[in-house]
């Protein structure tokens, strides 16, 4: 209070002072540099510190006609970096900012910049800020300098997630300075926090339509820039988690769909709206498959007993086959159809693995005590086959159509027919839409693979595909579902 009665008598004074000649302006300017405006410094302090929260590594102040507002800035948030930005006409001012200030020589930073040029004002902030680390508790300032000064100065504040204040006051235009305790902290918000929703929308499409990458991307900025909501931090790491799991980085996916989910169920809890609230158990499942797939694909378990990846050959499947949905919705008809040629050897693999034969080194006893009738055979199988020779002896590395000839040899129910006889069909119908995806360009040919050939191909996976599913008794609509990605 006492402060403030000072500061209004002093106040008054100063605003009685003759300025008739030039001499007696410059004395009432200079009543006001060493009467006031170390009251007012203290007075601004007292009233407005309340309004900072946490401490100021960096601040951005662009210097125009008047040092006041920059001293004040600077006074009440003591910023451990400053950056001020000053023109030819108002260079002069600086050293009255640095002596009321008393910023030391290497607190602060002062680069001349061209008053309508906003982009030069604009790159000069931003390059600073990356020679300073990128900062993140960081304030830019605008009340000095011109209109485009300003402008500049607001864009790099916004592109850097500062936050943006000026210094408000009621200005006595006759002697051209805030009335003295007048004087404000004022925040502007971020005008992304305002155009926050659109960029939402735009990663919100993005998400939907498999671009995962430039989703997170946004999601990411959005949580720098919108405080307040883990919102985006749950949106953020399930784009960056489908991501991973789309480029079948298990490990990556598994990490960040944990980092998500654990979100939800936190926030959730307190809020029953809480972005993908809704779809928590179908995290939780994503989460338990993910698991799943991390056995098979990443565990020294798995690399010594395949035992580990053919018991959950289910989860593999299901993985193989929702990937390759996603690259179906996205017309990439050749990686969809490497990815269900994959499937294919899975249920022949499978399937031979039952009966102890592992495709790589292949014990043939575990199919037939001798070898010879089980050549035999399968010759009988392959004379009937359209393109293929007979074989002269058993291969330990079995292709995929060597296996299923081979499993028809046995009698599988994975080639059985209800009509005896009928494998042979089943063989050449095989063959035959192998052969197509085998002379595609991601194979072993030059030709891309046409939409009507990508359907007649998937149409055999999904009938050898759905009978494994139903001979080894998996819950394929359950698993299935459970690899589908969510949409937002």
């Amino acid at each position: 209070m006492e402060l403030y009665k000072d500061l209004m008598k002093k106040t008054i004074f100063w605003r009685e002072m003759d300025r008739s000649s030039e001499k007696l302006r410059i004395a009432s300017e200079e009543y006001y540099k060493k009467e006031l405006m170390p009251l007012i410094i203290e007075y601004f302090i007292q009233e407005n510190a309340k309004k900072i929260s946490g401490s100021c590594d960096a601040m951005v102040l662009t210097l125009g006609t008047s040092y006041e507002p920059l001293v004040l800035s600077i006074s009440v948030l003591k910023p451990e970096k400053v950056l001020i930005l000053y023109t030819d006409k108002s260079h002069h001012l600086l050293d009255d900012v640095i002596e009321f200030t008393k910023l030391k020589p290497s607190q602060y930073v002062a680069t001349d910049v061209d008053a309508e040029n906003p982009l030069q004002l604009y790159r000069k902030i931003k390059d600073v800020y990356e020679k300073w680390g990128r900062p993140r508790n960081i304030y830019v300032d605008f009340t000095g300098g011109t209109k485009s000064m300003a402008a500049g100065c607001a864009m790099a504040g916004s592109a850097i997630g500062a936050k943006l204040i000026y210094i408000a006051g009621n200005f006595l235009t006759d002697l051209r300075k805030p009335e003295p305790g007048s004087e404000k902290l004022c925040y502007i918000d971020d005008p992304y926090t305002v155009f926050g929703d659109l960029e939402r929308e735009q990663a919100i499409s993005l998400f939907n339509k498999m671009d995962y990458v430039s989703a997170y991307r946004i999601f990411e900025e959005l949580e720098q820039r919108v405080p307040g909501t883990k919102e985006y931090s749950a949106l953020k790491y399930i784009s960056k988690a489908y991501n991973a799991w789309d480029s079948l980085d298990i490990s990556g996916a598994a990490d960040n769909l944990s980092k998500c989910y654990e979100i939800v169920v936190t926030e959730g809890k307190i809020d029953k709206s809480f972005v993908l609230n809704s779809h928590i158990e179908k995290l939780e499942k994503q989460l338990g498959v993910i698991r799943v797939l991390e056995k098979i694909h990443c565990s020294e378990e798995a690399a010594k007993n395949k035992s580990v990846i053919f018991d959950n050959i289910g989860y593999l499947i299901a993985n193989l086959y929702q990937n390759a949905m996603r690259r179906e919705k996205q017309e990439k008809y050749e990686m969809a159809s490497l990815l269900l040629y994959r499937i294919l050897e899975i249920v022949e693999q499978k399937r031979l693995w039952n009966y102890g034969v592992d495709t790589s080194d292949a014990d043939f006893t575990k199919l037939c005590e001798d070898e010879k009738v089980l050549l035999e055979k399968a010759n009988k199988i392959i004379r009937s086959v359209k393109g293929f020779n007979e074989w002269k002896q058993l291969d330990k590395k079995i292709s995929l159509l060597a296996g299923y000839i081979l499993l028809a040899a046995v009698g599988d129910d994975i080639i059985k027919t209800k009509k005896p006889g009928k494998e042979i069909d089943s063989i050449n119908r095989l063959r035959n839409k192998v052969e197509a995806r085998n002379n595609s360009i991601f194979a072993h040919g030059y030709e891309f693979i046409s939409k009507e050939k990508y359907n007649e191909f998937k149409k055999v996976v999904e009938d050898y595909m759905n009978l494994l599913c139903s001979i080894e008794g998996i819950d394929k609509e359950e698993l299935f579902d459970s690899c589908e990605f969510i949409k937002l």
